[in-house]
């Protein structure tokens, strides 16, 4: 029996017919069906939600939204499967044909519900993105957000199973939410769209460097994808692998989250931005975003329009909005390296409170953001009990080996960054402040033990 398999279509209204032009992956194609999806309101949306907040005031290309980035998501899951569908597909066909659902077209059901999972894996994200998430609905998160939208009769669920099946709206929550409530033959399914080598890591990271106007981002995605393969796992699971000659790509891969990390997603001023939506959030009231309803009212145009008009009010909000509107913002006076600890980060408080009591009447802000996990790839010496990734490489005899024995480069680069800042309200005009806070804070710093 022949290893290739081509997956085929559920329904005439499931052949890709539309097609949406992207500067990164070309044309997008979708069907009929997929459509109904895409035009409905709650997706919709998500065209006016910047994927990366407010980092325009720092790169200013980088308006594009969370619309194109799922959309691109949901193109680079389906290439990834349809590789690994002519590569291992009888593999796959029988290990999807146990589950229920599956057992007469497995590979077209799993990859429609890849698709969907991938299309709509975004779709409960507030105004500004992450920037003031710890605000909206508690802080729970857009993910739990994405699950009540997708299994919402009244938002997508009821759309989702009478364009596609009953129970489709269900699967795809699934999908998303992983274990337990995923059935083990279906993990890979998820390992797609967010794994150690997912459709959203590569999408975001290529699409946002393009955006911005940086080459932090840029790796060989396309050779990437043609390299994963597929390896028996425990209770009937199918692990993703990487053969050999893909193993540069998947080094890129790490190197670019690395590097957009330190360079774009974490830089000083949009960190601050963060900060400043945040506090405006947080000056609002918890009950302005607390139920589905008023985090769906509202998105980038509506909110940055509600920020301009409270920028003039004497309020703990129109102070915020009043920063963003006229970009004044704090001015660094000291940050760590990108490579502290738990100490480091103490230290960083200290010289805070040294600062404090020194500069009377100056307005200070601390960013002391938790550690950012680049990778969580196992590697050589690393103790037994400690949790993280396993990807295996393959080579052209069938021999495999954890990825990190082969590259020196994934065993060197760091698994996590961390760092601390300290801004201070100070008039640009005012070198001579500046610098004398600047100069306190290096001594303090140093006295206080750091490095």
């Amino acid at each position: 029996m022949a290893h290739f398999r081509q997956p085929d279509y559920l329904t005439a209204q499931d052949h890709p017919e539309y097609r949406i032009r992207c500067p990164i992956h070309g044309f997008i194609r979708f069907s009929q069906n997929e459509r109904q999806i895409i035009d409905h309101p709650v997706y919709q949306r998500l065209r006016l939600i910047r994927q990366l907040a407010l980092t325009e005031f720092v790169y200013p290309g980088a308006a594009h939204t969370r619309f194109e980035h799922c959309l691109g998501v949901m193109e680079v899951a389906t290439v990834a499967f349809d590789h690994l569908a002519r590569k291992n597909g009888e593999l796959l066909e029988t290990t999807f044909r146990t589950v229920s659902g599956f057992d007469k077209r497995p590979l077209a059901v799993a990859r429609q519900l890849l698709r969907l999972a991938a299309l709509l894996h975004d779709v409960g994200h507030a105004s500004f993105s992450h920037a003031a998430e710890a605000v909206v609905r508690g802080g729970i998160g857009h993910e739990h957000l994405s699950m009540d939208l997708i299994r919402g009769e009244q938002w997508l669920g009821e759309r989702l199973n009478e364009v596609f099946w009953p129970g489709c709206a269900e699967r795809v929550a699934e999908i998303l939410r992983g274990p337990p409530e995923l059935a083990p033959q279906l993990q890979v399914l998820k390992n797609l769209v967010s794994g150690v080598a997912d459709a959203d890591r590569i999408d975001y990271l290529i699409r946002d460097s393009y955006h911005c106007g940086v080459e932090y981002g840029h790796f060989e995605f396309r050779r990437l994808l043609e390299s994963l393969e597929l390896q028996k796992g425990p209770m009937q699971t199918l692990e993703l692998a990487l053969h050999r000659d893909g193993i540069h790509a998947f080094e890129g891969l790490i190197l670019a989250r690395y590097q957009m990390n330190t360079q774009v997603y974490y830089h000083r001023l949009r960190r601050l931005y963060d900060i400043y939506l945040t506090r405006y959030h947080q000056a609002l009231g918890p009950d302005q975003f607390d139920t589905v309803e008023k985090v769906l009212v509202e998105n980038d145009v509506t909110m940055l329009a509600r920020i301009f008009r409270d920028a003039s009010q004497d309020s703990e909000a129109g102070r915020w909005a009043k920063r963003i509107r006229d970009r004044r913002h704090h001015r660094v006076i000291h940050e760590t390296g990108v490579n502290i600890d738990a100490f480091g980060v103490k230290r960083a408080g200290q010289v805070l409170e040294d600062l404090e009591g020194r500069f009377d009447g100056i307005d200070f802000i601390f960013d002391a953001f938790k550690p950012v996990t680049i990778h969580s790839l196992l590697r050589p010496g690393d103790p037994s009990d400690v949790g993280g990734d396993d990807l295996t490489l393959v080579d052209n005899s069938g021999g495999c080996r954890p990825v990190t024995e082969e590259s020196q480069i994934l065993r060197e680069i760091p698994k996590k960054f961390q760092a601390a800042r300290i801004f201070a309200d100070v008039d640009p005009s005012n070198s001579g402040t500046r610098r004398e806070i600047e100069d306190f804070a290096r001594e303090r710093w140093q006295v206080r033990g750091g490095h």
